[in-house]
């Protein structure tokens, strides 16, 4: 078993006096190599695991997940979107409660040095969280187990503290993998009202529900399909949500497979966060909770709904005023957040009512170690458990490379907080690239140049220079100089079709090129093409100041799906060593073909494959030994 703490100490910005949280880290599973089991479709890793005793009280518990690529020679990062299931069994118990379920990645193309860390909140668990408990990590699916898996640490980061309001009971109400259309088992059947009585103490509950869509019948369902969902309450509709998420902004980019197209509530790397809604079951109160899917019917049924749901009771919610910060988005380090980051613009923080009334203002300190802290007075009106974000008024900027941030709440509704131990966080602050007034944007467009505009914005939104899709040819290169004044800047890049200037599923669209260039032609910033939705490139602009070169080639291949031809785009602010060797992906010292260049700073290279037999491949190119980028190639008839 696996017990591992760590103390954390916050302080609080407060008159006279300073809080503390103490922070303890539980980890079930600790860097552990997950792998398939073909035989069954699904694997068990079951860790007997040691959490606080019931008599600590605590505020919150957060799950982390770590996924990394295999250290072993013979085994790489796992390839499919895979269902993974986190489930508890608690002491004296037969009951599973699954606290959190993974989407895996396509990891095809990870380098062995890659790393994702996800979060989700699991606070609603914590009195089965108590004591020995066994932790189950499921991985399922029915790839090769030899060569392939995942290295995964699942820690339970646990906050001692006072609770918002104490937890009663938790109920599991469904928990199924229902088919879905299917007439001779319509899945109404299993998702039928259920009664509960609650606590004589019960003040308030919540439906928490696990769902995500899976399966592909002749219309896309269930994976592939946009259905709704109603969750009722005493008979009355209280949550009405499509069951579909949007794919092509996910911060996990680019991967192997299909990882930019929609679908039922969920994306390829994802850890699924929860839908959580309160109703008004309370004080021995008898009710009834029912979920309803959108009626839908099929002749050859292959969907599934894979849902799990819980009722849990709470007591009296412990503070009237009590406003937590929940997370830092700008700045921040974050893997999650790495699409909006590094940023010298104004921070984005997210934050929640814990308070009974309604939140209606509060003040913001905000500032970078060293520097004077700022003040912004917040308006709004969030009701209790409800969560918004703030960008706050003002540009942050350090010289240091990297520093600490720093946010404190206080004051909400103009009062002392109820728990103020969780009014402040800190995050780590990257220095956003430093970039001449004078530059020049270098965008090569593919064949679908009607998906896509791009700009630039100040740290206020205020749009400083735009090209607009109407303005832009199929395959052709466009250069716009810029001339910017001092300050904070985003480039940003929109693609409509959710799948940038190119995708190995849509070939024919062909692949374009960004980058940022000086007035010598140099770049100083370089992207990749496969990016989904979107570009959000935050700088800043010093005048007669030293910016430095974007230090890595560009690679961009085309052809990852392809009958032979397949082409290679380098770029680089130097000469080197450049190595392009294609193998075969499942045993790469099987080297199909070897090409080296030297002295190479730029060129497009073609490659012809079409004499090979028809499997997959993997190009990796490698700099002064290095391997700075590697695909897998689809060779079809």
């Amino acid at each position: 078993m696996f017990k591992v703490s760590l103390f954390f100490f916050a302080a609080l910005l407060a008159v006279s006096s300073v809080n503390a949280q103490t922070i303890e880290h539980v980890i079930s599973h600790n860097e552990e190599i997950i792998v398939t089991d073909p035989s069954k479709g699904a694997n068990s890793y079951k860790r007997n695991t040691v959490f606080p005793s019931k008599d600590k009280d605590i505020r919150q518990i957060k799950l982390i997940l770590t996924f990394e690529c295999p250290e072993k020679d013979s085994m790489r990062c796992a390839d499919w979107d895979y269902v993974d299931h986190i489930n508890v069994i608690p002491e004296n118990s037969d009951t599973k409660y699954e606290v959190a379920r993974m989407l895996t990645p396509y990891g095809g193309r990870f380098q062995k040095d890659w790393i994702f860390q996800w979060e989700v909140d699991v606070t609603d668990f914590s009195e089965i969280l108590r004591n020995e408990v066994v932790v189950d990590y499921i991985h399922t699916g029915y790839e090769d187990n030899k060569t392939r898996g995942w290295k995964v640490t699942v820690d339970f980061e646990i906050t001692y503290g006072t609770p918002v309001a104490k937890p009663l009971a938790i109920h599991k109400i469904y928990d199924g993998n229902y088919s879905y259309g299917d007439t001779s088992d319509p899945i109404e059947n299993h998702l039928k009202p259920v009664s509960l009585k609650a606590n004589a103490a019960t003040a308030f509950s919540k439906v928490k529900v696990h769902q995500t869509g899976h399966g592909m019948d002749a219309n896309g369902c269930g994976e592939f399909c946009d259905k709704w969902r109603d969750i009722l309450y005493n008979g009355e509709v209280v949550n009405h949500k499509d069951i579909w998420m949007k794919c092509g902004d996910n911060p996990l980019y680019p991967q192997a497979g299909t990882w930019i197209f929609d679908r039922a509530n969920w994306c390829p790397g994802y850890l699924l966060q929860p839908d959580e809604v309160l109703i008004d079951a309370k004080k021995g109160e008898s009710f009834t909770v029912d979920i309803n899917m959108q009626p839908y019917e099929t002749e050859k049924p292959s969907a599934k709904e894979l849902l799990v749901a819980y009722v849990v009771e709470y007591g009296a919610i412990s503070a009237e005023n009590d406003v937590t910060l929940i997370d830092i988005i700008k700045p921040s380090s974050k893997r999650t957040h790495s699409r909006v980051n590094p940023t010298g613009g104004r921070p984005l923080i997210k934050i929640k009512n814990n308070g009974s009334k309604n939140l209606t203002k509060l003040t913001v300190k905000y500032y970078l170690d060293g520097q004077k802290p700022k003040r912004y007075n917040w308006t709004g009106n969030l009701a209790f458990n409800e969560e918004t974000l703030i960008t706050l008024p003002e540009e942050i900027f350090s010289e240091k490379e990297e520093t600490g941030f720093t946010v404190a709440l206080s004051k909400p509704n103009g009062k002392r907080d109820g728990y103020m131990a969780d009014n402040v966080q800190s995050a780590t602050y990257q220095k956003p690239d430093i970039l001449p007034g004078n530059m020049v944007v270098y965008f090569k467009t593919n064949e679908k140049p009607g998906q896509n505009t791009y700009r630039v914005e100040d740290s206020f939104g205020n749009v400083v220079f735009k090209k607009d899709s109407t303005d832009l040819m199929p395959n052709k290169l466009h250069q716009d100089t810029l001339k910017l004044a001092e300050g904070g800047y985003s480039f940003i890049v929109d693609d409509t079709g959710n799948n940038g200037l190119e995708f190995w599923f849509h070939a024919k669209e062909g692949v374009g090129n960004i980058k940022i260039l000086d007035t010598l032609g140099q770049a100083i910033k370089q992207f990749g093409s496969d990016f989904g939705k979107n570009i959000t490139y935050n700088f800043t602009v010093k005048h007669h100041t030293d910016y430095t070169l974007d230090p890595k080639p560009s690679v961009n291949m085309f052809g990852a799906r392809t009958n032979g031809p397949v082409n290679v785009d380098y770029f680089s602010n130097k000469k080197a060593e450049v190595k392009v060797i294609i193998t075969q992906q499942e045993d790469e010292s099987k080297v199909v073909q070897e090409h080296v260049y030297h002295n190479l700073n730029r060129g497009i290279f073609n490659y012809d494959l079409s004499y090979l037999p028809k499997m997959r491949y993997t190009l990796k190119v490698i700099v002064d030994g290095e391997v700075i980028f590697k695909n897998r190639i689809r060779l079809k008839e």
